[in-house]
């Protein structure tokens, strides 16, 4: 009979464990903060001159594949099946058009990553071989450099098997440093140009006057993390000013 209670009493004690929900700091939560990027410590930055191989085995230095080119910058990961398939697909599809030239690069965070899985990738993606963008890859010291320098932070979930990371393509400037981050996973061409325009530092050639005239009439909003109309401009346009 004594055994019988202990049992009960166990039992009891694990039935309430197992109900009681857990703090929300434990670590099967997450809080989506964290993964906020500290724009005002980064714009303006130098970016870590990283060494990354692309998927012809050619291996660059990131500063000076990047030298003398506005540059578009995803970071991602190749098994991802997720939002990384379409930010990478909406930004070619958003930068096609545009004849400025300028570097778009994919760049994997996964130190475990393959050839193969980059492959498959742009396979599933549909991503034509004559691409503008390039995919590579990073050893993990320079994954750690890279992402330091441009405040970007995720982590793994095991729990759901996959990466936590921020959805945004990062512009540097001819110089390598930071621009602008430009968020979510469907950036426009309208977005693509005024940004682009930007990380030239207005160097004005043929297609950065075209460029500047959108950069008037369109204003940045962080809150959305795209440009919009700006009505102050929109109405001394239309002389109401």
């Amino acid at each position: 009979m004594r055994w019988m209670l202990v049992l009960l009493a166990v039992f009891g004690v694990l039935t309430l464990t197992w109900a009681v929900p857990m703090p929300k700091d434990h670590e099967g939560f997450f809080d989506p903060t964290i993964l906020k990027i500290e724009e005002e410590k980064y714009l303006g930055k130098q970016v870590a001159n990283v060494e990354f191989p692309d998927e012809h085995g050619r291996t660059h230095k990131l500063l000076d594949y990047t030298k003398g080119h506005p540059t578009a910058l995803i970071l991602g990961y190749y098994t991802c099946d997720s939002a990384c398939p379409l930010i990478i697909k909406n930004a070619i599809e958003a930068s096609k058009n545009i004849s400025k030239d300028f570097r778009g690069i994919v760049l994997s965070f996964d130190k475990e990553d393959t050839l193969r899985d980059l492959q498959e990738f742009k396979k599933k993606l549909g991503i034509s071989p004559s691409s503008r963008w390039t995919f590579g890859f990073m050893k993990e010291e320079d994954i750690k450099k890279l992402s330091q320098s441009l405040g970007y932070r995720f982590f793994y979930s095991r729990q759901d098997r996959v990466f936590v990371h921020p959805n945004v393509v990062i512009f540097i400037d001819p110089e390598g440093k930071v621009s602008r981050y430009l968020y979510g996973i469907s950036p426009r061409e309208m977005d693509f140009r005024i940004t682009l325009a930007e990380a030239e530092t207005f160097r004005i050639t043929k297609n950065t006057i075209v460029d500047i005239a959108f950069m008037v009439r369109y204003r940045y909003d962080p809150n959305e993390g795209k440009y919009g109309l700006d009505p102050v401009v929109l109405f001394a346009i239309a002389g109401f000013t």
